[in-house]
């Protein structure tokens, strides 16, 4: 089975393709909209979705929704999604890395990205973050390892708010680099996890920056490294991979807007123009910012094409970790 179909895009359709006669652009349903995230409240796809949904509400004079439907690492919201009705009230946000289990577990993940869904842009990008425990006192990776492998198995483990995505493996390459095996726990997002590292309930855990960010400003929990070739200015004293010399896991991720496969191409021209003004709102930019993201919308076929490039480097660093990926 092909990991990405390659269906034409619809997303080349746009207004040059409207009757000459047409003035008005097409915009988004005159109803209730609903933007569903498939994992926990307190989490990065939360928080971004709750930073974008009222500037719509409030540009649209309508009721915005944010709703989550979590399980299975994002699965469960993807298949709501795919089933909904094609007329653009629903959507939904996903962070990259819920595609990886096209390469690692096909078969439970039956979902192609752009045959069963349709992208309607990519709205910032955002490294990985191994974070630790202030219970651990280490303040940096080297002093991690060291507490690791000086203590007993339990210290070994670290919480990722989803199997099978770069929330465990980002965390296991790193430990490969400095010869420690780590141990993933899952949680039901990156929420209940933040929780559970303040508490010193966990010594680790992994998953996307924005995630994170408050928790380590406030000393709830550590930052040790990002996933990024510089460091994020809103975290000028957390490395990244790259200052580590371990260029070769260095990986960035995005979140994008998804709809149903077949809306129709003038509702996907009008929901990518609805992204942008929604991001590029001064507030709502200067938000997502103070969450490590690097703002900006995409068309929506620069999202298809990101993914297929995405998945040949993911597919270089699973193999890295000796994990057999599909065809």
């Amino acid at each position: 089975m092909p990991l990405i179909s390659r269906r034409p895009l619809l997303l080349s359709v746009g207004a040059g393709l409207l009757p000459k006669h047409a003035t008005a652009q097409p915009e988004i349903p005159d109803r209730t909209i609903r933007i569903m995230i498939g994992f926990t409240a307190g989490g990065g796809s939360d928080l971004v979705a709750r930073a974008i949904a009222p500037a719509i509400q409030q540009r649209r004079s309508r009721t915005v929704t944010v709703e989550h439907r979590s399980g299975s690492a994002g699965l469960t919201m993807i298949e709501i999604l795919r089933k909904a009705p094609p007329d653009g009230s629903i959507v939904g946000l996903l962070p990259s890395t819920v595609w990886l289990r096209r390469l690692t577990t096909p078969a439970s993940f039956p979902v192609d990205p752009l045959m069963d869904l349709t992208p309607l842009g990519i709205i910032g990008t955002f490294e990985m973050a191994f974070c630790v425990s202030p219970d651990t006192n280490a303040r940096t990776i080297e002093e991690y390892v060291k507490w690791v492998k000086e203590g007993p198995e339990s210290r070994r483990r670290f919480g990722t708010a989803a199997l099978q995505t770069f929330s465990q493996y980002f965390a296991q390459l790193i430990g490969q680099q400095y010869g420690v095996s780590l141990e993933p726990v899952p949680y039901n997002g990156t929420g209940p996890l933040s929780s559970d590292l303040a508490q010193g309930r966990i010594p680790a855990g992994c998953g996307g920056l924005a995630s994170f960010v408050h928790q380590h400003r406030g000393a709830g929990l550590r930052i040790l490294v990002t996933s990024g070739s510089v460091r994020n200015p809103v975290l000028p004293d957390v490395p990244t991979v790259v200052e580590l010399g371990l260029e070769n896991l260095q990986l960035v991720d995005w979140y994008a807007f998804f709809a149903p496969a077949a809306l129709p191409p003038r509702l996907i021209a009008a929901w990518n123009r609805e992204l942008i003004y929604a991001v590029e709102r001064p507030d709502v930019r200067a938000q997502l910012t103070q969450y490590g993201l690097s703002v900006g919308v995409s068309k929506p076929d620069e999202c298809s094409v990101r993914l297929a490039s995405d998945l040949i480097r993911w597919r270089k660093l699973l193999d890295m970790l000796g994990i057999q990926t599909a065809n």
